[in-house]
């Protein structure tokens, strides 16, 4: 009877021991995934670089291209104005010295 017992105590415990086995496969699962994520990431920000870059290119070949249609005038006019439009946004007055000799509007 005690040899009985014993073999069905030792099948109990062999079957047993499986349960409280820890399976390896989960870690190297979630490394893959965490590196297929840096991969995916560092393959968008190329991509976003590239695109970013290409419309940078175009935006400069645009301004570059409106700069030699106009002359050396044109410029200084449209920089000046734009200086002007930039103090009449900020709500300041022009320096007091161009104020004091401006010619005065006629009425």
């Amino acid at each position: 009877m005690k040899f009985i017992v014993r073999i069905f105590f030792l099948i109990f415990i062999l079957s047993a021991s499986h349960a409280f086995a820890q399976d390896g496969g989960d870690g190297d699962k979630k490394k893959n995934e965490v590196e297929n994520k840096k991969i995916k990431r560092k393959k968008d920000k190329a991509e976003w670089k590239a695109r970013r870059e290409k419309e940078h290119g175009s935006k400069n070949a645009v301004k570059n291209h409106e700069k030699r249609l106009q002359t050396k005038e044109t410029r200084k006019r449209m920089k000046k104005n734009r200086q002007k439009a930039a103090r009449n946004n900020q709500n300041k007055r022009e320096f007091f010295f161009i104020r004091w000799f401006k010619p005065k509007p006629r009425v």
